[in-house]
């Protein structure tokens, strides 16, 4: 899933006609009557559909109010006496599908951790189908008006944190007073229990669990308010737990430069043959990205392919494309071909490579709901961020945690029985496996060190690689270990480190080891890209 600020400013990029027209998936949810037990209805091709139903106040859970969880499978393929159970997922966010990320990755998973696991996907509380859902716009011109002004990067104009502020100090406002009484119980506790709840109706009293992004604070909620219910638990792409509860982001982009410096260590060993955007050296090529910032500054590229795609490319939009792509390394060719064509003039590449993203992959307030009720209230003022965004160390000050930041700040509903913290647990019924990667451009490897020493036991493995969590590239290596951790619960040993099985930008030896999707709408079918 695509960070929520930069997937709104695409939208400046793309036409509204092509944007409205997304989204629709032919399966009728109500079609499905809630349960406390899976009822399963064969849906999309291959796949099975259950609605939970859940208390909605786990605190009152006989007030006769309910929330329906919108949950899909896909079945395990090994015979029955090799049956390893559910293993649920989580792609990030908060906010993510976890219905549309197993649809699209499901078969994925499934190759990875092997064939006699079921592949569980959810839409948490207040999320996609799940009812009720967090909406506080009345309709979807409303929320697209909104996500229109979205900044991508708060640092960069003087005005853009300022202007952001106020917009989200109304955005509070206007959630709180269209509030149906449903804001109170979408927190991530509320959630965790949710998760023991299904392992429980699918006859698995301990879970077994991936988590990546968001996820992983998902995936540590639960292993710390219910350490004895875990069989298998992965945390991958790792958040520092301890600041997210208190809006203390600013480290998210600590290792944001470093991906951004295997793009152009890459391009450059690629060679003019593999890299279009070549240049005689690293920093040359770093310098003529730098160029093409100013250049869009100063004047943006107009894109019109025809009457229903047309768009204009700014220096916002390209911003947003280029975090989105430090995500997702296996689009770093493109990347450079986008570049490449921008330096002389033409934007069509990038404009052909965003279309297609639709409102569904912004949930803005669910995102916002959910973060922001998440972590202790926070009433920091413009001039405040800003002082604290002048102290973060990296050319994306501006992004990574600092839009979370500005929009907690005019957030009002913080649940009393919210998780408080801190995460970790002295005991937990089975070690976690925690994955972090060494250039990773929001959840830095230091958070899942951090981490994993808050659950003794737990085995930290490192992948060597740029961007967002391991499955986004590919190692053999690391997929090995995940697969004897679900299948028998071996931990790697302390200390591994596993590489990739090729470099990124493919040559004539390698142009096969990477299957690169060809659009962020392909992408989203085929690898988690975490929301935030």
């Amino acid at each position: 899933m695509t960070p929520l600020y930069s997937v709104s400013l695409l939208f400046s990029f793309v036409s509204f006609s092509v944007v409205l027209a997304q989204g629709t998936s032919g399966f009728d949810w109500n079609s499905i009557e809630p349960s406390t037990n899976f009822t399963w209805v064969d849906c999309f091709s291959g796949f099975q559909c259950a609605r939970f139903q859940a208390p909605l106040d786990y605190s009152n859970p006989d007030n006769g109010q309910s929330a329906a969880i919108a949950v899909v499978k896909l079945a395990a393929q090994a015979p029955a006496s090799a049956y390893g159970g559910p293993i649920f997922t989580n792609p990030g966010g908060p906010g993510g599908s976890g219905v549309n990320f197993i649809l699209g990755s499901g078969q994925f998973i499934q190759s990875v951790v092997g064939t006699q696991f079921d592949i569980i996907g959810f839409d948490p509380r207040g999320i996609n189908n799940t009812t009720p859902r967090i909406s506080f716009f009345n309709t979807d011109v409303e929320r697209l008006t909104f996500l229109l002004d979205e900044s991508a990067d708060l640092n960069s104009t003087p005005e853009a944190l300022s202007e952001s502020w106020a917009r989200y100090q109304v955005a509070g406002q206007l959630a709180q007073s269209r509030d149906n009484g449903s804001l109170n119980f979408v927190t991530t506790a509320d959630v965790a229990r949710d998760m023991l709840g299904m392992s429980e109706a699918l006859g698995q009293e301990n879970l077994q669990y991936w988590g990546f992004s968001y996820g992983t604070f998902l995936g540590s909620v639960f292993a710390t308010m219910f350490p004895d219910r875990i069989k298998r638990l992965v945390i991958d792409g790792v958040l520092d737990m301890d600041a997210w509860l208190a809006n203390d982001l600013g480290g998210m982009v600590n290792d944001t430069d470093k991906t951004m410096q295997w793009f152009f260590d890459g391009c450059h060993a690629a060679g003019p043959e593999n890299c279009a955007f070549y240049a005689s050296s690293p920093a040359k090529i770093e310098a003529a990205l730098d160029d093409i910032y100013d250049s869009l500054r100063f004047q943006p590229l107009p894109v019109f392919l025809n009457s229903d795609l047309y768009g204009v490319l700014t220096y916002q939009a390209l911003r947003s494309i280029i975090m989105v792509i430090l995500y997702t390394p296996p689009l770093f060719p493109l990347l450079a071909q986008g570049l490449a064509e921008v330096q002389a003039g033409n934007a069509t590449a990038f404009f052909e490579l965003v279309s297609g993203v639709s409102p569904e992959d912004s949930p803005i307030e669910a995102l916002v709901a959910i973060e922001c009720g998440d972590s202790d209230p926070f009433n920091a003022d413009a001039s405040q961020l800003r002082e604290y965004m002048s102290r973060i160390n990296s050319t994306f000050a501006g992004m990574g945690g600092m839009p979370f930041m500005n929009r907690c700040a005019g957030w009002k509903i913080h649940p009393e029985h919210r998780f408080k913290g801190p995460v970790g647990a002295a005991n937990t019924s089975h070690p976690l496996l925690v994955i972090g990667n060494t250039a990773d451009p929001v959840t830095p490897l230091a958070n899942a060190k951090k981490t994993s020493l808050s659950f003794p036991g737990s085995v930290l493995l490192t992948q060597d690689s740029p961007g967002h969590a391991s499955i986004n590239t590919q190692s053999t290596c690391t997929r090995q270990h995940i697969a004897a951790y679900f299948a028998n619960g071996t931990l790697p040993e302390e200390g591994t480190v596993c590489s990739l099985d090729a470099p990124l930008f493919p040559t004539s030896a390698n142009a096969t080891v990477f299957e690169s999707p060809r659009s962020f709408q392909e992408l989203r079918k085929r690898i988690v890209m975490p929301l935030f």
